[in-house]
């Protein structure tokens, strides 16, 4: 029979069975191969793929198909439990012709060598000799399945027939497991037989649309696209993954509306994809098995295949091409930033990492973090292994997750530094060195919120041995129960170290600075420390530590009895001279909170900034807790109300079961409460008011300044009955304090304003002239036109436009620009246009709506709209201004004027005219709202 006659019968035999999908050409060359046998012209034909490729679905196809139409069909299974009994795949062959033989044939008891004669026992001879007998009575099939597993001398026996069938009605048929591994392979079956002897089929990885075909099928036609690619990258086509996916995937998806692939094993029930994976690295053998579950650990470090050779011991010559290899097969991709060898989805990347025993998975990571430690790579990468794994008791994991957690927090990610530290606790340390770990743990949960930080400061200060550690793990505890509003039992822990100090003069100082810091937060407990530095002043003033002086300074500037130009001149004096880095930071905090209210900005963040430099500062010292806070309120006194806002976590609600306010978060949260008010954004405003006024610390100072705020919201809200009764709240607490002086809370002035709006105006009065007293007293054009403003509302008419001129005059003589600038202006439009000069008016209103506009102020907008078209002006878009609005050539003049270059130096480097330098500038002064050069720098710090 001609090969075109042969082709067209094996056509014309039925088609693809189910589940062959892309496996046409191979069925239909083996129908080929057995229509031929038929012919007397048999041979041999070895099926090749990976595991799960369809090999054995392919040959059972065959199998079946064969018996349907009469064919003698002999077939084995071979297995690597029997892959050591002799002739034990052949003897499967023939199982049922030996059966009821007299005489079987006797048991082996060795391997023999069969090359043509027979050497001890017949088995061979006669088992060639039973096969020719059957096949003389018509077509026979012999077919093996996974033949690499069969044991050698029925391995050798197959070889030696394959080459005698060519004119026997016989095919046989084998399934071979053929990739790329670790191990190097023996020789396969076809290259024992050689060519021609033996007709190949690889079976390839099925293909997009064939992919595309089974999630419809088992999924329904609504299959996204993207769905299907995932499938296929996560089973790169592999026929037995892909159906174990999908199985999963139906059951999954019935049972929670699943829409998308996960990404873990854990999300997929029932599991039959994980149960696939672990049976596809099975049949690779243990050396390839075990380099796939550590590329699943490793393939986020740099040079994951050099590490893998490190950590396996597998060849690394070989690595490249089994990586190549699987990534023909669409397992492995390369990572798009920088190569790296990758597992082509997260979930086959778990399901890999999955198939490794528990104990077998921990000493990977274990030999990867120490191989990655002593090589001196990043601890980061060390800590990310020894998280997974159980007490390694070495001193080098231990290093590697502390050093991790300080990166960490450097770095803003608390919740790593805590479970790394945490993690670090679990190996063997000093007792010196585990309290510090638990003061650093303590003191990040204890900012988080958690209550298990305060446990863990607790632990740390009974572990203390040095004083110096004492006081430091006391102060983190003390700032802890503040926060929680346990301000007595922090100040009893302060207490009872404060007879251990007694040898240090320095460690009694920062004590006793840090009592002083956290009694602030109870109004009793703060004035008996107060009263207690008075009395030591007397008796020994020189023999007090200047964090004392600087409490008491603060405390008399509150009462009102010092000007800002005193206060300063002890700041500088203060900060000139070096402290012990304890006290640090509590007198920087005293030093820049009063430069604040003197209007020194550059000078207070450059203490600020110093005293956040000092120490650690998750480590809950107060000190740092009130420069966090002076950060944001110099954003506010700046009217950087935008700037303040970017922070989210001012703005958060507490998930957490006490819904209270904690302390040293409401002076935060207050500044951003004051910073949504004068953005316009009253609806988040008393969203955030409500969560601070649930419960918040009644005697701290915080709390008075939040009524303050609260006061200001819900005047802005159109209630000055409800904002009286708060400011007027504040203003009561404040004095139960001894704090009188508007520098701290200007309570006066607003409760003027409410006074005057619910129309009694004759109220308002002796509020405002005692607020202008006090502040004249401070010295500052911000607390002095603020004053002099509120009192001219209150007592309007001539005498109340001469002081609304005065308080505009004051406030633009300020070195710097001031938000309290905007409602004096509009205070002086709203006199100017009562007393009928309705064209000043305009000028004065136009002029503070720009300044609004400047400073993101959208809440006075309203009223300067309202009152401009009261004095009969049109309604126009106000000129936009603000850094933003300068061109690129007016910001890059102005740049060079704010770094001290003259006009013609930036001539002469521009290569422009120097008359364009001039117009630039003044574009730039009314832009920016200011009148000299030397403003220009402050303006222009918003663009940075």
């Amino acid at each position: 029979m001609t090969r075109a006659a042969l082709h067209n019968l094996a056509l014309a035999r039925p088609g693809r069975p189910d589940g062959l999908r892309e496996r046409e050409d191979s069925l239909a060359r083996l129908r080929e191969l057995l229509v031929r046998a038929s012919g007397g012209a048999g041979g041999t034909a070895v099926l090749r793929g990976w595991t799960g490729s369809g090999r054995t679905a392919l040959l059972d196809a065959v199998v079946r198909e064969e018996r349907s139409h009469g064919t003698a069909v002999l077939n084995a299974r071979c297995s690597d439990q029997e892959s050591d009994v002799p002739f034990g795949v052949v003897l499967q062959l023939f199982e049922t012709e030996l059966q009821g033989r007299p005489a079987p044939l006797a048991p082996v008891t060795g391997i023999e060598r069969w090359d043509g004669s027979l050497h001890g026992i017949d088995l061979p001879s006669r088992l060639w000799r039973l096969l020719r007998s059957k096949a003389a009575t018509g077509p026979v099939l012999l077919a093996v399945d996974d033949v690499h597993l069969a044991d050698p001398p029925s391995r050798r026996w197959l070889a030696q027939i394959a080459r005698r069938l060519d004119r026997l009605p016989v095919l046989l048929v084998v399934t071979e497991r053929w990739q790329y591994d670790l191990s190097p392979p023996a020789p396969g079956f076809a290259d024992v037989l050689g060519q021609p002897a033996a007709q190949v089929c690889t079976l390839r990885p099925l293909s997009v649309p064939a992919c595309a075909a089974m999630v419809r099928a088992a999924l329904g036609d609504g299959a996204p696209h993207s769905l299907t690619q995932d499938c296929l990258r996560a089973t790169g086509g592999n026929p037995l993954l892909l159906s174990a996916l999908l199985a999963d995937l139906r059951e999954t998806a019935a049972g929670a509306g699943l829409t998308q692939l996960p990404s873990t094993c854990a999300e997929l029930y029932p599991g039959s994809y994980a149960g696939a994976v672990a049976r596809w690295l099975q049949s690779a053998g243990p050396r390839t098995a075990a380099v796939a579950r550590a590329l699943a650990e490793l393939q986020d470090e740099e040079d994951a295949l050099a590490l893998l050779a490190e950590v396996t011991g597998a060849d690394p010559a070989r690595l490249p091409g089994w990586a190549a290899e699987l990534a023909r097969h669409g397992m492995l991709g390369h990572d798009g930033s920088d190569g790296r060898w990758v597992f082509s989805h997260p979930l086959l990347r778990d399901a890999v990492r999955a198939s490794c025993g528990q104990h077998q998975g921990a000493a990977l990571r274990r030999r990867t973090a120490e191989l990655l430690h002593h090589r001196g790579d990043p601890q980061d990468a060390v800590a990310r292994h020894l998280l997974t794994i159980p007490t390694v008791g070495a001193t080098w994991a231990a290093d590697a997750l502390i050093a991790s957690a300080g990166r960490a927090i450097r770095t803003a990610r608390p919740e790593e530094a805590m479970d790394r530290l945490r993690r670090a606790l679990q190996e063997p340390l000093p007792a010196d060195r585990r309290s510090a770990v638990l003061s650093e743990l303590g003191g990040l949960e204890a900012q988080a919120e958690r209550a298990c930080g305060v446990r863990h400061l607790a632990q740390a200060l009974r572990m203390e041995r040095s004083p110096g550690g004492k006081v430091r793990a006391a102060t983190a505890l003390g700032a802890a129960l503040t926060a929680r509003g346990e301000v007595h039992a922090a100040l009893d822990v302060l207490r009872e170290l404060s007879g251990s100090c007694s040898d240090s003069t320095d460690l009694a100082h920062a004590l006793h600075a840090a009592t002083a810091v956290i009694a602030s937060h109870d109004g009793d407990s703060w004035l008996r420390v107060v009263a207690e530095l008075k009395r030591l002043e007397e008796r020994a003033p020189d023999g007090m530590a200047p964090t004392a002086h600087a409490l008491l300074t603060e405390h008399a500037a509150a009462a009102g009895l010092l000007s800002a130009d005193q206060v300063m001149e002890r700041v500088r004096s203060w900060t000139a001279v070096p402290l012990d880095p304890l006290l640090e930071p509590y007198l920087l905090a005293s030093a820049a909170g009063l430069a604040q209210r003197a209007d020194q900005w550059q000078e207070a963040d450059r203490l600020v900034t110093r005293g956040l430099a000092v120490g650690q500062p998750q480590l809950l010292h107060p000190g740092h807790q009130r420069l966090a806070g002076l950060q944001a309120r110099g954003q506010v006194l700046r009217g950087r109300y935008s700037a303040l806002l970017t922070d989210a976590a001012l703005l958060r609600v507490p998930h957490t079961d006490d819904p209270r306010p904690r302390l040293g978060t409401v002076h935060l949260q207050t500044q951003a409460l004051i910073a949504l008010t004068e953005t316009g954004r009253l609806t988040e405003a008393r969203c955030l008011a409500d969560v601070l006024a649930a419960g918040g610390p009644h005697g701290s100072w915080e709390w008075n300044e939040f009524l303050y705020a609260h006061g200001l919201l819900l005047a802005a809200s159109g209630d000055p009955r409800g904002a009286l009764r708060s400011l007027l709240e504040c203003g009561q607490r404040q004095s139960a304090r001894e704090v009188e002086s508007p520098v701290v809370t200007p309570w006066r002035s607003a409760a003027a304003d409410c006074h005057v709006a619910l129309g009694s105006p004759q109220l308002a009065v002796p509020l405002a002239a005692e607020e202008l007293r006090l502040a004249q007293v401070w010295g500052t054009p911000r607390t002095t036109g603020r004053a002099m403003r509120a009192l001219a509302v209150s007592l309007g008419g001539l005498r109340g436009l001469e002081l609304a001129e005065q308080a505009v005059e004051v406030l633009r003589g300020s070195a710097q620009p001031l938000p309290e600038l905007v409602p004096a202006l509009v205070s002086l439009g709203q006199a100017l246009r009562g007393a009928g000069q309705c064209q000043r008016a305009r000028a004065v209103l136009r002029e503070a709506a720009q300044a609004a506009e400047r400073l993101g102020a959208t809440r006075p907008r309203g009223t300067v709209t309202q009152t401009l078209q009261e004095c009969g002006a049109r309604p126009q878009r106000t000129e936009h201004s603000g850094v933003s609005a300068l061109t690129p050539s007016e910001l890059r003049v102005a740049q060079m004027a704010a770094a001290g270059h003259g006009n013609g130096e930036i001539s002469a480097l521009l290569h422009i005219a120097v008359r364009t330098v001039e117009t630039h500038l003044t574009h730039s002064y009314r832009k920016l709202g200011i009148r000299r050069r030397v403003d220009l720098a402050s303006a222009l710090e918003e663009v940075s």
